[in-house]
């Protein structure tokens, strides 16, 4: 019986780290609405020409190292201190804003991932600064969704800036 339960656990966690080394699954047949040319990527940080924004190119918690890509652990947190994160000119999105990133024709995760790399599988729920009464708003990058949860549900952040 145990000897079961180790072979499932250790099947599942092999199916996990194939999907996590596989990258996103996208529908080649259908056009991406988030295409790398829309990108200007400089750095850690990427400029969107469609929307006027600048994203930071790694989530909260993370570091763009030149060879490496995003380097160091997502950090999850409540609402309430993801938007503490903001400074200087960066802020948490609003959904729309933070919408505008899915990528409809890929899951697992749906966004962009040459301009927007390393993003965790299992923390692929980013936190908006919109407010849905008495939740706030996310965006799941898994589906390409967007959902309203509680505040104190611990959630990834991307932040974002106006302009180049």
């Amino acid at each position: 019986m145990v000897h079961k339960a180790l072979v499932q656990t250790l099947l599942l966690v092999s199916t996990l780290v194939l999907a996590i080394a596989a990258g996103a699954a996208c529908d080649s047949s259908q056009p991406t609405q988030t295409p790398t040319s829309r990108y200007v990527v400089k750095g850690g940080e990427v400029y969107d020409s469609k929307t006027d924004l600048t994203w930071q190119r790694c989530s909260f918690g993370q570091q763009w190292k030149a060879d490496n890509g995003c380097v160091g652990v997502i950090r999850q947190m409540t609402w309430s201190d993801a938007i503490a994160k903001a400074s200087g000119h960066w802020r948490l999105p609003t959904k729309d804003e933070l919408s505008t990133l899915i990528s409809p024709t890929c899951k697992d995760p749906a966004i962009n991932e040459a301009a927007f790399p390393d993003m965790e599988l299992l923390k692929l729920w980013y936190w908006t600064s919109s407010e849905n009464g008495a939740t706030a708003w996310y965006v799941a990058f898994g589906g390409g969704t967007v959902r309203s949860g509680g505040p104190t549900d611990l959630d990834s952040v991307r932040l974002v800036r106006r302009g180049k």
